[in-house]
């Protein structure tokens, strides 16, 4: 069984996303990577089985068509109380899951095998998830920015969380913190 990770870009100071849900440009160094970022972009994609995300993460990419060009071309796995209305736009498989993040992500693991669950998107989902203590490894992608009043990654955790610091890669657009979760 693989990993479960938590995977997200985030401000210096710790937002994921402005006071709206605006990203403030925090993603841009994903769809136009450098060099550097590509290797660890093309490393991470190779790893990934399946995700889980927030049912306001899923809306928001099918309100953008944001499903259309998915590059995580496995099945996604939305913590939700419903379904939509609609399916979205695109090839993404989506498995709507009412019952929790724990059911979310042990569905998640089943579908991917050996390979790793991420945590993929709301700061909500991720919190919970670190706080039912399902995390194996925090992945976080610190871009050069600060957002005033944003939604921030690691409020609300419950207890305080041990890491153990496992790689660090620096780029100028970007630096991806990889940190074991000490269990």
């Amino acid at each position: 069984m693989g990993k479960v990770v938590l995977d997200m870009t985030m401000s210096v100071n710790g937002c994921v996303a402005g006071p709206h849900d605006e990203p403030e440009g925090l993603h841009d160094w994903f769809f136009s990577p450098s060099a550097e970022n590509q290797r660890v972009v093309e490393e991470q994609m190779a790893a990934i089985g399946a995700m889980v995300m927030g049912r306001r993460t899923y809306d928001m990419g099918a309100s953008q068509d944001g499903f259309v060009e998915n590059p995580f071309q496995v099945e996604h796995f939305i913590v939700s109380h419903g379904t939509p209305d609609e399916p979205a736009k695109g090839e993404t498989s989506f498995t709507f899951v009412s019952d929790g993040v724990e059911s979310a992500v042990r569905q998640a693991q089943a579908a991917a095998g050996d390979r790793d669950v991420v945590i993929g998107g709301g700061a909500q989902i991720a919190q919970q998830c670190l706080a039912a203590g399902l995390v194996d490894e925090i992945r976080v992608a610190v871009r050069p920015v600060l957002i005033d009043s944003g939604i921030r990654l690691f409020d609300n955790l419950g207890d305080t969380l041990v890491l153990e610091t496992i790689g660090v890669v620096h780029t100028p657009e970007v630096t991806h913190l990889r940190y074991k979760v000490v269990k």
